[in-house]
């Protein structure tokens, strides 16, 4: 299978998926740990937030990442309507 490999700006939050993933990543972290959303900024803390990461990681369905990836179309068809200006994405 070829992939089609587009330019567009270093930051363009509408055609970075990686966005959404981060948010899924987040919520399922202090799903699990919620006593990590308030804690306090420390090494400890550091160290806990990359271990609940990790562990979550590996749970979240192969399904989130294949949405992410078949969304890319659309993105990018938002993006040029809109003319590089704001999309729902």
């Amino acid at each position: 299978m070829a992939i089609e490999v587009m330019d567009w700006p270093p930051y363009s939050p509408d055609l970075n998926p990686i966005e959404n993933l981060w948010s899924v990543l987040k919520q399922a972290i202090y799903e699990r740990y919620p006593e990590l959303e308030h804690a306090i900024a420390s090494v400890q803390t550091l160290e806990r937030l990359i271990e609940a990461a990790m562990e979550v990681w590996e749970v979240v369905e192969q399904r989130v990442h294949y949405n992410l990836s078949d969304s890319m179309p659309r993105r990018v068809a938002a993006v040029i309507i809109a003319e590089g200006w704001y999309t729902k994405y």
